[in-house]
């Protein structure tokens, strides 16, 4: 798997509060489809993302927070400096449609979010998009 240094990795459980939230690896920026294909039996579908401004510019060191609600956790991690991030390694028991992610950024508001799977497998990437406009 090719790493840059300016990816975060998270290993095997990130803790919040009493319950594990079973992730093997959140990265800023980074992956590409082909990493994708670099997870275990046990994983779901990785969750390669962008955060850009409503003219389509990357927001770059966005924040980027990714939530289970049937576990009370939430991963937070920041885009790269071209508003890319990849999550990869939720367990295969947590359905993407259980996954909430969220993008944000001092000055900017939501605007909209979209998630498309990229394939027809079930552990194709799903591609996420969430778009900011400046706030007032």
């Amino acid at each position: 798997m090719r790493l840059s240094l300016l990816r975060m990795t998270l290993m095997t459980a990130v803790v919040t509060g009493f319950v594990a939230l079973p992730v093997l690896g959140a990265f800023a920026g980074g992956g590409s489809f082909d990493d994708a294909d670099e997870h275990d039996d046990d994983s779901g579908p990785p969750f390669i993302g962008d955060v850009k401004d409503r003219s389509g510019n990357p927001i770059a060191d966005a924040k980027v927070s990714v939530s289970v609600a049937a576990y009370n956790s939430t991963v937070f991690m920041r885009a790269d400096d071209q508003g890319h991030f990849t999550v990869k390694g939720f367990d295969k028991e947590i359905l993407p449609d259980q996954i909430e992610i969220a993008c944000s950024m001092d000055g900017y508001k939501p605007y909209a979010i979209s998630r498309q799977p990229t394939g027809p497998d079930p552990r194709s990437p799903i591609e996420v998009m969430c778009l900011l406009e400046k706030s007032r």
